[in-house]
Parts: structure tokens; C-alpha cells; sequence
């Protein structure tokens, strides 16, 4: 009997203690997976980030009212931009930067000196020529179609907000009828319904692109079309006030860019 007592003490001890590693073994492993699932989303939420520089041309689309003016025409834009890519996911990535655009137009119509008026008799006998610089900054989502790093070529969309700065505008102004220039030189142009300033407004843009990617280093080339579609209409004084037109004004923009 105090054998078998005996048996039970050792029997019941083993018992214990493999009760207790299973217990600290479970323990460990569950603290092993909590950390390798902090480490992932830690590694899941290192963004890289690229850099990207685009020039190239810019066609302007504008309406005018056609009451005051006639044959307005776009003149030729530029558009460079830098930006920064940040990398969201395996197709999705977020763009942001620095847009510097130039863009023109010219119409005739009406033009009324200091303190004098003019007489709306559809002459249209002056001439305008206006050019405008701008600072913008757009946001948007670029989507890819395929994952960059397994393809050679991948194409991709993007859109999203942004916003402008005129910091320059001019104006050239003459007489068909006498060619006598009336102004040459800076006007002000700013929008029908700005934001904070009168010369500060936004814009929504969406474009596409297609690159041929460097898988090993994670360059690319690239080439994409933008096009934007602005808020508020520009708001043309002339010279001194001789003008009182609001123009509405797009663009589309086609680019080559480098991606390092």
C-alpha cells in the first residue's frame, strides 16, 4: 500500500510538471506569433517612396462669353512638374507635388479706356492676347493594372484634387483698326470664386499613363495624358479695368517623365 502511495506521488508530480511545460510551451508560442504579427504590419506599413520629374506640352480648352468676344483660340502651354510616388500597395500608389503650367489664349472684343465707356455693337475691334503662369499642387491615387515589379510594361490611372496659383499674368492689346497697341505688359487675372486669395483656386484631374519598368532598380519611363478640369472661371480685367470677362478654362496635358 505504501508502494502504491508512493507511485501515485511520482505519477501525480510528472503529471504536474508536463502540465506546466505545456502550459509555458503554449505560452511561448503564442508570444512568438504576437511578435512575428507585430513585425509584418510593422514591415507592411514601411512606405517607399520614388521621385518623379514631367515636361511636356499642354492643349487649353476655354470658353468665352460670346456676346463680348469672338475667335477665341488657345495658344500653346507648357507644363513641368516634380513629384513624389508613395508606395500604398502592390497596384495602388500616392502622388503628390509641384506642377509648374504656362498657358495662353487670344480673342477679340472690347475694350474700354480709363473713365470712358465703350458701345456693344459687335465690332470686336480689339485684339487680346493673354498669357498666365501658374504654381499648382495636385493629389491623387495612381492605379496600377498589373504589378510594376512583375512586368516590364504596366499601365496605370489616377485622379484626385489639386490646387492652383496664377503668379503672373500678361497682356498684350491692340487696335485692328489702327494697330495702335493699347497695353503690353501685366495684367491682372484671377478667378470668378477663389479660395483664401483672389489669385488661389482647385481643380480635379484624372489621366492615364503607360511605363516600361526597371524591375531591378525600380525605375521607370513613362508617358501620360492629364486632364484637368478647373473650378472657377479666370477673371479678365484688361487694362485698368477696360475688360470685365470670365473665361472658363481646361486643360490636357501630355507628358514623358522619368521615375528614379
Amino acid at each position: 500500500m505504501k508502494f502504491q502511495n508512493q507511485v501515485n506521488t511520482i505519477k501525480n508530480s510528472y503529471l504536474i510538471i508536463f502540465k506546466n511545460k505545456s502550459l509555458l510551451f503554449v505560452a511561448a508560442l503564442f508570444f512568438s506569433n504576437s511578435i512575428s504579427a507585430q513585425q509584418g504590419v510593422s514591415s507592411y506599413k514601411v512606405r517607399k517612396v520614388k521621385h518623379r520629374i514631367t515636361a511636356g506640352p499642354v492643349i487649353s480648352f476655354y470658353k468665352n462669353n460670346t456676346q463680348h468676344t469672338v475667335n477665341t483660340k488657345a495658344k500653346a502651354g507648357f507644363n513641368a512638374a516634380y513629384k513624389c510616388e508613395l508606395t500604398l500597395g502592390r497596384k495602388t500608389n500616392f502622388l503628390v507635388g509641384l506642377e509648374y503650367m504656362s498657358q495662353g489664349l487670344k480673342f477679340n472684343g472690347y475694350f474700354s479706356a480709363p473713365n470712358h465707356t465703350y458701345l456693344f455693337d459687335e465690332t470686336f475691334a480689339y485684339s487680346h492676347e493673354i498669357r498666365f503662369q501658374e504654381i499648382q499642387l495636385p493629389l491623387a491615387f495612381k492605379i496600377a493594372f498589373s504589378p510594376e515589379k512583375d512586368n516590364r510594361f504596366s499601365s496605370y490611372f489616377f485622379l484626385g484634387p489639386g490646387f492652383r496659383y496664377i503668379v503672373k499674368s500678361t497682356a498684350f492689346i491692340e487696335s485692328d483698326s489702327t494697330q495702335e497697341t493699347v497695353l503690353d505688359g501685366t495684367t491682372d487675372l484671377t478667378f470668378e470664386n477663389h479660395i483664401v486669395d483672389q489669385h488661389f483656386n482647385a481643380f480635379l484631374h484624372a489621366g492615364m499613363g503607360i511605363q516600361k519598368n526597371f524591375r531591378d532598380t525600380g525605375k521607370a519611363l513613362f508617358i501620360e495624358f492629364t486632364y484637368k478640369y478647373n473650378i472657377s472661371r479666370l477673371h479678365y480685367i484688361g487694362d485698368k479695368n477696360s475688360n470685365n470677362l470670365n473665361i472658363k478654362n481646361n486643360s490636357l496635358s501630355i507628358c514623358v517623365g522619368v521615375r528614379f
